[in-house]
């Protein structure tokens, strides 16, 4: 099955309409974290598993679109084993919720796998494998490129963003640094992510 590479805007309008399934108002409400597990187990039915991917927690999310099994590593007996999954279930690296600063990570990787399950499943169905096993420092295919570029658009929706930066830049009187710390706070984001979001819009460079 060929990836259809979508236009950022395309992506936006994803964010947009996933976001609206949450609340049709979501995106006039006020600039807030986005309720990602929620999102991702309420509205979209999904589940999340938690378990030691890589032995030196490498991948930090895999994204199971059939039913059949999965190589995990097990620290018990410090070698992988093969394990039981069922589609539908997004696996994450079970070391991201063993340090506070690595919350941000964590809630990009729900977002990534998110944005994998609702853009790439109708290509790797039937395939066998578990795909989107993302490590944020591999280089960026069309597939992880989209479901970075998706799950950017989900944790930092356009008309928040926008409308949130413009009051801490009074707030702040501009200082570009105290305005990215609080709004990657506000959003539950990294600082690096915020960023990156931000220049997208060319409101910082």
């Amino acid at each position: 099955m060929t990836v259809v590479i979508y236009r950022p805007q395309a992506l936006e309008l994803i964010a947009h309409s996933t976001l609206s399934r949450l609340n049709p108002n979501y995106l006039n409400m006020i600039p807030q974290a986005v309720p990602i597990e929620k999102l991702i187990e309420n509205v979209f039915g999904l589940t999340i598993d938690y378990k030691y991917l890589t032995q030196f927690g490498d991948e930090l999310g895999k994204m199971v679109y059939d039913d059949g099994y999965l190589g995990c590593f097990s620290h018990e007996k410090d070698d992988y084993e093969l394990i039981r999954v069922k589609a539908g279930t997004m696996m994450i690296e079970a070391s991201l919720l063993e340090n506070e600063k690595s919350y941000g990570r964590l809630r990009f990787t729900y977002a990534h796998e998110l944005a994998h399950w609702l853009i790439h499943q109708n290509v790797f169905t039937g395939t066998g494998v578990a795909a989107a096993m993302y490590n944020e420092n591999q280089d960026e295919d069309a597939t992880e490129w989209q479901a970075n570029q998706l799950a950017q658009a989900i944790l930092m929706p356009n008309g928040q963003i926008k409308r949130c930066y413009y009051t801490k830049q009074h707030q702040f009187r501009g200082n570009r640094t105290e305005i990215i710390v609080e709004m990657s706070k506000l959003f539950e984001v990294s600082k690096q992510a915020m960023i990156i979001r931000l220049k997208q819009f060319g409101l910082i460079t």
